[in-house]
């Protein structure tokens, strides 16, 4: 079964890092070593760090719904706070 949504859905972090709510390429599930994750079928979570030139795959959603709920956990935890 294969998850979609009509457009990425992203939280920008700071000036340079934004949270990415994404379908991914096949290159970057073995650039980035996800085998253990079966398929790259699906919606992933990731960082990405313009400031780094990095885009890191954090987590893969089992559905569109957790997706968006963990984007938005992460992003809570992941945003700078105010001293």
């Amino acid at each position: 079964m294969t998850l979609a949504i009509d457009q990425d859905i992203s939280v920008q972090l700071d000036a340079s890092r934004t949270l990415w709510l994404t379908e991914i390429s096949r290159q970057t599930f073995h650039d980035q070593g996800l085998e253990s994750l079966e398929s790259d079928d699906g919606l992933f979570i990731a960082l990405e760090d313009i400031t780094n030139g990095t885009f890191e795959v954090l987590a893969k959603a089992a559905s569109a719904r957790c997706g968006f709920d963990l984007l938005n956990l992460l992003a809570f935890q992941m945003r700078p706070r105010a001293v």
